[in-house]
Formats: structure tokens, sequence, C-alpha cells
């Protein structure tokens, strides 16, 4: 039996939860584009590469696997910062791009798109995917594939498959498809143990938490934390990366943990903690706050995809998944023999809504007042990251880690994709929204809703509060709401809190794209961003930054 190739990578797709593909035409990738379409599968087609990738990096987020479509060299080099994004948030996204013909690939590389050589832009690739290929032998079209899509599902982590325009069409020899070659080893002796010091310590604990992490969702892996929580009662938190990886409607959920940028109230209750599971949490220097967070090794059980170690005593020989199921099943199974923990009342940090004018804290309130089930939070970077952590919410996709620019409108069209059900409210800052904020137009040709909320302060904001006041922080003051009512969505203007939460009203009762432009005093800034900044600031100006 032979099979089509570009038939074949759209079974694939479909079969892995795939139900539309982002990408932007270019000659290279023409003729899968019209298989596609002949296929039945939809492509979204947005205005620049960076935004595809974003959108396609949160639909995978959700779905499991995002797919972006990009043509050679100008397209597919185009999408080297977003795949760089997903690489470094471990997200499921699928680059393919066209390519030339494999019968010019003997000559020198003089076609247009063209950067060195012929395999310059898969040597790219390779830096920033978990596995990276070029389907040029129609004998391996299928190992190649599948080992490309297989290494995608198993790691959470982006590949890249670049297919020469006359492959797209060819037929290849099908066989059973090839299984994903995930290595999935667990020492049984070293499970053992494991188990019994994770049991000893939390038999021992005074007090215990839970620290949550984004593998967590990446991986699929609430449902044995929820059963560790619930059987011992055990308090939870989460990582800025991680925020929502655990529902914050839980009972046993307290806060976010951002070290000494965070609430200080949930950072005392994990400091003072002396057992802190840390699931699904990579102790990166964005996790730890700028390695501010005080988490003692004797005190601290880390388990996740790349290490678990117990208390100190570190256990290659055991598989993340495996074990961390294994782990819930066990608690549950023998928590009438271990202690219970009491879950503390934490007390959200105060709103200040003295003045009348429009602050990001009243942002913050007035969005937490309206929160509603289906309300997804997408954020940029910046102020409006550190906002979106004091918003409390089910759903929660943000570049957390990685802190890329241009991530949040994009990224609202992936996620009303990936669920319908999910409305997003977007905050972004008037740097970013000058990226990619065009995507608004993408959203109304999709007959999307997202709500866009511009952190309109005229200004890189975090950049001047770390560093000083300086010329290049300044941005252009554009009139976003005019911008807004240009690309087709309901626009508003708000300077006074009065004026946001009438905006903000009117847009959840709304079933269009609407944008707020939400006008900020250049010197305003969330709780947690003024402490982040007041102390980056002094570490720039103790190494003679002035």
């Amino acid at each position: 039996m032979r099979k089509q190739i570009s038939r074949y990578i759209f079974e694939r797709l479909e079969a892995c939860g795939v139900d539309c593909t982002f990408g932007i035409p270019g000659d290279y990738i023409l003729p899968f584009y019209a298989a596609q379409q002949s296929y039945g599968l939809k492509t979204v087609v947005m205005t620049h590469e960076p935004s595809l990738g974003f959108a396609a990096d949160a639909y995978a987020r959700i779905r499991g696997l995002g797919v972006a479509l990009v043509t050679y060299g100008a397209g597919g080099l185009n999408m080297i910062n977003p795949t760089a994004c997903a690489y470094a948030e471990e997200s499921p996204l699928l680059i393919i791009s066209g390519a030339p013909e494999t019968t010019y690939r003997s000559q020198p590389a003089r076609l247009h798109h063209c950067v060195k050589t012929f395999s310059t832009q898969k040597n790219v690739y390779a830096e920033v995917t978990a596995a990276s290929a070029i389907v040029n032998n129609t004998e391996q079209a299928q190992q190649t594939i599948d080992n490309v899509i297989n290494t995608i599902i198993s790691t959470s982590k982006p590949g890249y498959l670049e297919l020469p325009r006359d492959m797209m069409g060819a037929e290849f020899p099908i066989s059973q498809q090839s299984k994903s070659h995930e290595y999935i080893h667990t020492d049984q002796t070293e499970n053992q143990i494991a188990l019994e010091r994770i049991t000893q310590s939390l038999s021992k604990a005074k007090q215990a938490v839970i620290l949550a992490g984004f593998q967590l969702s990446r991986f699929q892996l609430l449902k044995p934390v929820i059963k560790i929580a619930e059987a011992l009662n055990i308090p939870v938190v989460t990582s800025i990366l991680g925020k929502s990886s655990f529902p914050e409607s839980h009972l046993n959920f307290i806060g976010n943990y951002f070290g000494q940028f965070g609430n200080p109230a949930v950072r005392e209750f994990v400091e003072s903690s002396d057992c802190i599971l840390g699931l699904g949490v990579v102790l990166t220097e964005m996790e730890t706050a700028g390695y501010s967070a005080q988490l003692p090794n004797e005190n601290l059980i880390l388990i996740n995809n790349e290490e678990i170690s117990i208390c100190g005593r570190d256990f290659p020989r055991l598989n993340f998944k495996t074990f961390l199921n294994d782990l819930g099943h066990s608690i549950a199974n023998g928590a009438k023999e271990l202690q219970k923990f009491h879950v503390p009342q934490i007390v959200p940090e105060l709103i200040d809504n003295s003045s009348e004018d429009l602050s990001v804290s009243h942002i913050i309130d007035a969005i937490n007042r309206a929160m509603q089930d289906n309300i997804c939070i997408v954020t940029d970077v910046g102020d409006c990251l550190y906002a979106g952590l004091s918003i409390k919410t089910d759903n929660f996709i943000a570049p957390g880690y990685y802190s890329t620019m241009g991530f949040g409108v994009p990224a609202s069209i992936g996620v009303q994709l990936a669920d319908k059900a999910k409305r997003p409210i977007v905050l972004v800052g008037d740097g970013g929204f000058q990226m990619t904020g065009m995507e608004i137009a993408t959203a109304v040709k999709e007959g999307l809703s997202p709500i866009v909320i511009v952190f309109n302060n005229a200004s890189y904001g975090m950049l001047k509060f770390i560093d000083k006041d300086r010329p290049y922080y300044g941005l252009p003051t554009w009139d976003y709401a005019s911008i807004g009512k240009a690309l087709g969505a309901t626009s508003y203007r708000a300077q006074s809190n009065l004026e946001f939460d009438s905006a903000l009203r009117n847009a959840l009762k709304s079933r269009a794209a609407v944008l707020i432009d939400a006008i900020l005093a250049p010197e305003d800034l969330s709780p947690a961003l003024k402490r982040l900044t007041d102390h980056f600031g002094k570490k720039m100006r103790a190494v003679g930054v002035s």
C-alpha cells in the first residue's frame, strides 16, 4: 500500500487532535496548502510569521499539538523566535516548511529565499527543536515524519519538518505506524525507595506545601497531584510559568509563589514549610524570581521531566510521568496512615482604589470581580504578565519563562480556536501590541471574540523602572481605540476607573472582538513588578549602570 506524503501528515495531525493549522502562504509551501484544502483541514492565515508561531504555541498548550506552515527562508527563519519560546516553555509545536525541490540540491544554493546552503534552515531549527528533519527520501518518509511527530508528543517540545516541493505529492510505501519512541524506564527498587522517602518526609513535616509547575499541564499530570493534595489536605501554590496548572478555584490552592516579588504572605508560608513538593516545576531563574526563592534542598522534593531529587538525593533511573502517577496512587491508598495538613487562608494583597485615575491595580481588581469560568487570561510580557499573576483564574497562558514580547494578541487566537468555549482576556503592553496587535484583524476575520486590554503608558515601562527613564524607553503614542476600530473590533478608551469598569462590562456582554485602550500613568506599576524593579534596579546600580 502506498500513500501521499502530504495526506499521511494530515492523517497524523488529525489523530493528534489538530483541527486547524496556522500559516502564511508562500511559493515553496503552496502545494501543501492545496493538498490541505483538498483534504479538508483548515489553515488560519495570519499577518506575520512570529504571530502564527505564537498562535500555534497557545493552541498546542491546550490541544497537545499545534502546527505552523511556512515557506522557505523568509518565512521559516522568521519563525525561529516563537519556536525558541515553545522549546523553552516545552510547548508541542510542529513547524512544517516548504523547501526547494530535491532536484536542485546537487547544485549551489542560489535560489531565492536560500541562505548559505540547502541545509542551513534545518541546521538552525536543530538548535531550537527536539527533532528536525528534511523529508527527501520516499523510502524513509514515514519513519522521518513519525520520528519528528512522536518526539514532539513524548517530549512536549517543538519539532521541524522540511518538505521539498517535489516530495509533497510523492507516494511512499506505507507500513504500520511507528509508535512513540518515548523511553519509559523506571527502576522498581529505586521507585520504592523514593516513595518511602517521600512518605517519611510527609510524616515528619509540620508544614507541607505543593509547588505546582507547568509540566503538570504539558504532560497531563494534574490528576495525581489533585489526589495528593486532597488525600493529605496539602496547600498548593503555583510557579509563575505554572500558573493555572493547578486549578485556582480548588480549595487547596492558596496563591502563586514568586519568591520575594510575589504576595509576601504566600512567600512566608512556602519558605517556612519543612516539606516542599515541587511537582512539574523546573527551578529556572524566572521560576525562582531571580533566584530569590528560599527552597533549601533538605526540605525540597523535586519531581519533573529533567530530574527527580528527594531532599538532596537524586533518583536518575526513574521516569517522571510514571513516578508521579505512582506517587499519587501510593499516597491516596495510604492516606489513612498519613497526617493531614492545614490549608491557611491567604489574604490577597490590598488594592488601593483611592484614586479615580485608572491604575494597574484597579484593572486587576476589576477583572477578578468580573471573572467567569469560561475566561482564559492571556498575557504578554512586562507589567501585564505580573498583573496577570494577581488574577484568580483556572485558565492562564503567558510566555512566563522565555519572556518574548508580542505573544499576547496572536496567542489569544490560538486559545479560542483550540477551545471555542473559552473567551480570552488579553493583557498586553503598548510595546507588545505595536509588534503583533494587527492580529486583531485575524480574530475578527475568524469570528473570534478576544477582549484585548492595552496597558498604554507610552513606554517600555518595566525596563524604565529596572534602569531609569531614558529616551529609548519611550514609545510613540498611538490611538489604540481607533486602531482597534479600523481592524474591525469594538473599541473603548478608558482613563478612569469608572470608564474601565464600563468598558469591561460592555466587552463581556458583547460577542465581538473588543479592544480597551487603558490609559495608565507612566509611573504606575503592579505590586509584583514594583518589588521586582526595585530589586533589579538596585542590582544594576551596584554594577555601575548609570
